[in-house]
């Protein structure tokens, strides 16, 4: 990570950087739908499939959506994603859109991890959203 944007350096100085991210839920369909809607991914492959959706934000990253094995599956306690957005105000833009959607998210909170807050996606999956501005990570 570092200074090449979500890349690392391996030997030889070639790098590598993030592909893709596979989560498994019970309701594919709306999952993609709702990340669509909420957080600008681009739907690449059949929406309707109840088994497998890709999605991509158009700079090479696609998340992988797939129908979960068992429906007693879930993620460990903490685990989330996070989308990191340019500045405060779109902090707060996002927050007042996902807000006035009936999406449960917590107060804007601002750490030494900047400026973020924490919301809830379909299947209880934990999203946070937040910016760097102004800590050691920008």
């Amino acid at each position: 990570p570092g200074k090449h944007g979500g890349r690392a350096s391996v030997p030889g100085g070639a790098l590598v950087k993030l592909n893709h991210l596979d989560l498994q839920g019970a309701d594919v369909p709306a999952t993609a739908a709702f990340f669509a809607a909420h957080f600008d991914l681009k739907i690449q492959s059949n929406p309707s499939s109840a088994a497998l959706v890709v999605l991509g934000d158009g700079e090479g990253f696609c998340l992988v959506l797939q129908r979960r094995k068992r429906d007693t599956d879930a993620y460990p306690e903490g685990f989330h994603i996070g989308f990191l957005v340019e500045d405060i105000a779109t902090v707060h833009a996002r927050h007042a859109q996902l807000t006035a959607a009936a999406i449960g998210c917590t107060e804007i909170m601002t750490n030494n991890r900047g400026t973020l807050f924490f919301c809830r996606g379909p299947g209880e999956l934990l999203i946070e959203v937040g910016c760097r501005t102004g800590t050691r990570f920008a």
